[in-house]
């Protein structure tokens, strides 16, 4: 049975999304977490609401820029394996492939630090549990991002 369903190509291709996807997650989510914390100090560690709530900016500053560089981890991290392992797209033209592949992260980056911004600030959700919410909303786009725009095969 498992055979079977590792032999359907489509099942297959979602299955290697979902381990690419989560590995890509674990490098994100450990990134923004040593990040805000090693940057952030110890009083950023009970979780960054209640320290956007005190009208600090600087707080705010954190949320993103640890956004931005655990994005700037898992991108580097998640391009190849999608490219070669999920979709298996052996020619192309990678130039254009990786231009396509950034741009669609750019759009889903976005997503992510509107919606940190809200579940956090507006929501008062901690931010460790925020990130995670997040980067699940955010592997589904960036999939149907690859599948049908980045990755398709022509």
């Amino acid at each position: 049975m498992i055979k079977k369903l590792w032999n359907n190509e489509r099942l297959r291709e979602i299955f290697l999304y979902c381990l690419v996807g989560g590995l890509t997650t674990v490098v994100n989510y450990v990134v923004y977490f040593l990040f805000t914390r090693l940057v952030g100090g110890e009083g950023s560690s009970p979780g960054l609401a209640a320290l956007i709530m005190d009208d600090s900016f600087q707080n705010v500053g954190l949320i993103v820029a640890g956004t931005l560089v655990a994005w700037l981890a898992a991108v580097a991290f998640a391009f190849y394996p999608n490219k070669r392992w999920v979709f298996k797209s052996k020619g192309g033209n990678v130039r254009r492939e990786l231009a396509q592949f950034l741009s669609a992260r750019v759009l889903s980056l976005v997503m992510d630090v509107l919606l940190m911004l809200l579940f956090v600030g507006a929501w008062r959700m901690n931010d460790m549990l925020a990130k995670l919410i997040v980067q699940v909303v955010v592997i589904a786009a960036n999939y149907f991002a690859s599948k049908f725009w980045i990755f398709r095969r022509r």
